[in-house]
């Protein structure tokens, strides 16, 4: 049987479409969610998916000018497919774990491309990046993940957040270092007001997982509400876990969540998070 390193949007792992003049979508077979911006000199990429197949190939495909990798965080499922091109720009905090497969499955992966040891620029909050008439912000918005940025798209006036955000659950758990609960939440709730005050700058969130476009005020508003909640020990909990990706209940299937202890799933209108029963939480690497 014939063993294709890579399919495109005809296939199992990879599909794109053009959401805007010079702006792509690219996701591949596990709903993550990477973005194209083209420039008149460069054109960035926003992510680069779990590194199965081949995403510069997809990439490719849409443009033949420069591409400028750079990640939101240092998850495997955004930094995957960084190896494919020499270099990548992150903050100094997503750096640290951006090149740990999540699963054994990956490993072959990530050695298998032409850079396994590329080269990482850090990213500074506030730091702007034009790629040829295009500016794009970076904003620094840790909780999810220590090294969490947005990238503000001044052009379309959209905002990628990648897992900060999200219109299935905000994973709180798989991180760097132990943090308690209400301190993640405080976090979190701080980073949303930081965005709010910045609302005249965009008008949609486009997040790394699930659905996309989100709603700005909707999520925003709901998400520190659900924060304020979590801070004071009265969010809802739901009887299970079930939702985007989740079955429900993580400990009774073989699962990449299931070594994080018992999860709880809260929510308050829109927004929604996914957290371990244990004080603090931390990376599993």
């Amino acid at each position: 049987m014939e063993i294709r390193t890579n399919v495109t949007e005809t296939g199992e792992i990879y599909g794109k479409w053009n959401i805007a003049k010079d702006t792509w979508c690219i996701t591949d077979r596990w709903n993550n969610f990477a973005y194209l911006l083209i420039g008149s000199e460069k054109a960035m990429l926003i992510d680069t998916c779990s590194g199965e197949g081949n995403v510069r190939e997809i990439v490719e495909q849409i443009t033949d000018k420069e591409i400028m990798v750079v990640n939101t965080h240092g998850h495997f499922d955004h930094t995957g497919g960084n190896p494919c091109w020499p270099e990548a720009w992150m903050t100094e905090e997503a750096a640290i774990h951006a090149k740990e497969p999540f699963q054994e499955s990956c490993v072959d992966c990530f050695f298998s491309k032409p850079y396994p040891d590329y080269r990482i620029y850090y990213l500074q909050d506030g730091e702007k990046i034009d790629i040829g008439d295009r500016v794009v912000e970076v904003i620094s918005i840790p909780a999810h993940s220590e090294g969490s940025i947005a990238l503000l798209d001044q052009n379309t006036k959209w905002l990628f957040c990648g897992d900060e955000i999200e219109s299935g659950q905000v994973i709180w758990f798989v991180r760097n270092k132990a943090i308690e609960l209400k301190a993640l939440a405080e976090q979190h709730k701080a980073n949303m007001e930081k965005l709010k005050a910045r609302r005249k700058d965009y008008n949609l969130i486009w997040p790394a997982h699930n659905g996309a476009p989100l709603y700005p005020d909707i999520y925003l508003d709901d998400f520190i509400k659900l924060d304020e909640a979590v801070i004071t020990g009265k969010q809802e909990v739901l009887s299970d876990t079930a939702g985007f990706g989740f079955a429900p209940d993580t400990q009774a299937v073989d699962n990449l969540f299931m070594h994080y202890g018992k999860l709880f799933r809260a929510r308050k209108g829109v927004a929604s998070i996914v957290y371990s029963e244990n004080e603090s939480v931390y990376h599993n690497n």
